[in-house]
């Protein structure tokens, strides 16, 4: 198998390492080497996990084999409104990590409003 470069990159620019991407999405470390290192795919929640922690789509992360859009039946393939399943988790996956960032951002301020607060 060939390795994923996309997500050594993906991992590297949200400021991890993969020992503490594992620690994030609850996998063991040698999990993200062999995705990284041997290109395994995770189970998709574990993907959309991933994909959260380090801000990038999960299609981006892990594109589909040409050939697996032969496999998948087409009724299963688009949702109400004529979006792929696949564009529609990706856009989910976008939303999560947006909400990821703002929740971390609300920690820090609570955390710098509630340590001004005991110093005044």
């Amino acid at each position: 198998m060939s390795s994923n470069a996309v997500l050594r990159e993906a991992i590297l620019n949200a400021g991890m390492t993969p020992a503490m991407l594992a620690e994030r999405v609850e996998v063991d470390a040698k999990t993200v080497e062999r995705w990284v290192c041997q290109g395994r795919r995770p189970h998709p929640i574990t993907r959309h996990r991933v994909a959260c922690a380090v801000g990038r789509p999960m299609a981006e992360l892990w594109p589909l084999p040409k050939s697996a859009s032969a496999t998948v039946p087409a009724s299963a393939a688009v949702v109400e409104g004529g979006m792929s399943l696949a564009l529609v988790l990706d856009r989910l996956s976008n939303v999560a990590a947006v909400l990821d960032r703002l929740t971390d951002r609300l920690e820090n301020l609570e955390k710098a409003t509630g340590s001004m607060g005991a110093t005044a």
